[in-house]
């Protein structure tokens, strides 16, 4: 099962701002459960852009942060590391940490209710993967189940963008709309010709369309492509110094913190890597995260292939494939061919078992 970009982080910066109907001032005080917070910072900050709408220390518990508004924006709130979402609104907005909500206008109290809608999808994912790892479903069927839950959750998004679309709401639901579908480049301009002008400006959304784009390049049948990264050592990788070498190569965009990328490489990849090694190549790709986890996961999974892994996190080699979610894995021919994109577990080793005859 995927594990995307989380879920249900809330979407949409100071970039955005919609139902305009004359300028208004927000503010949002935020009140934290003990002192361990104090002198730390307050980030509002554009989910869009990531550029910092406003800042503030921490005092006695609790911070303020205000501005002008001019209709409506989805904003990202960080504090020691942890995120909130929350609508930017005029009006005065109250945050109690230990509840992680934000309450106080009409647009944050509709959007709590949307969120309730989520959670619902949320345990209904755990539910799955808990029967999964209690080997009372097949992976096949977890998938299934998998794919029924996401179908309902992009419902929801699609059902909350249309009735939000002149709010910051919308925004936020139609980018997770898009990425829960995953549609392809076409079906995307003419979602996004129906919207609202200022939609096709967002980041995110331009980000989407981009990887629309470099699936459509990147799809089976088509020449893997080369990427090069710069090492820990300062030395040089490519993505062709492992693959179109006269072998099948199965490459795999992994990171640590991601427990559906681990599952399959102490699953389908291990497996894949001790029937066939001494016929074809498996490495890893790792993206979106720290060297040091990265090679503390590769101790932890005693992972046996060569990993690829740069200097810093890893975003090039995602952009160019235009992959949004890991684990991501993709088998290419002997000539540098791709053959199969997005399988895992039972299905990945099937066909690899299917190539290797």
């Amino acid at each position: 099962m995927m594990n995307m970009k989380p879920i249900l982080s809330v979407m949409l910066g100071a970039a955005l701002m919609l139902a305009s109907c004359g300028g208004g001032k927000y503010k949002v005080a935020v009140t934290f459960p003990d002192d361990s917070f104090n002198g730390k910072m307050a980030y509002l900050t554009s989910y869009d852009t990531g550029d910092t709408i406003d800042s503030a220390s921490v005092a006695n518990k609790c911070v303020q942060l205000s501005g002008q508004v001019d209709g409506s924006y989805y904003a990202r709130l960080i504090v020691d590391g942890s995120r909130l979402g929350l609508i930017v609104e005029d009006g005065d907005i109250a945050v109690l940490w230990k509840d992680h909500k934000a309450t106080g206008t009409a647009l944050n109290d509709k959007l709590n209710e949307l969120n309730k809608q989520l959670d619902g999808f949320d345990n209904e994912f755990n539910q799955v993967s808990e029967q999964f790892k209690s080997k009372k479903i097949t992976e096949a069927q977890a998938d299934a189940l998998g794919k029924r839950i996401n179908d309902k959750m992009a419902d929801c998004f699609h059902s909350a963008y249309e009735a939000n679309k002149d709010n910051g709401i919308g925004p936020w639901a139609f980018n997770y709309y898009i990425m829960l579908k995953e549609f392809n480049l076409q079906q995307l301009d003419s979602l996004i010709k129906t919207a609202p002008e200022g939609y096709a400006k967002l980041k995110r959304v331009q980000k989407a369309v981009s990887d629309a784009k470099q699936k459509q390049l990147t799809a089976v049948g088509k020449r893997f492509t080369d990427f090069e990264i710069t090492c820990e050592d300062g030395s040089k990788s490519r993505l062709s110094d492992f693959v179109g070498k006269g072998r099948y190569a199965v490459v795999d965009f992994w990171a640590s913190w991601c427990g559906p990328c681990r599952a399959e490489i102490q699953g389908a990849l291990m497996d894949i890597y001790k029937k066939y090694g001494g016929k074809l190549d498996v490495v890893g790709v790792a993206v979106w995260d720290d060297p040091a986890d990265t090679h503390k996961a590769i101790a932890e999974l005693q992972i046996p292939w060569r990993v690829m892994i740069g200097n810093g996190k890893l975003e090039q080699p995602t952009d160019l494939y235009g992959i949004s979610g890991i684990p991501h894995i993709m088998i290419v021919d002997p000539k540098g061919v791709i053959v199969s994109r997005g399988l895992q577990g039972d299905a990945l080793e099937a066909e690899v078992a299917k190539l290797m005859k």
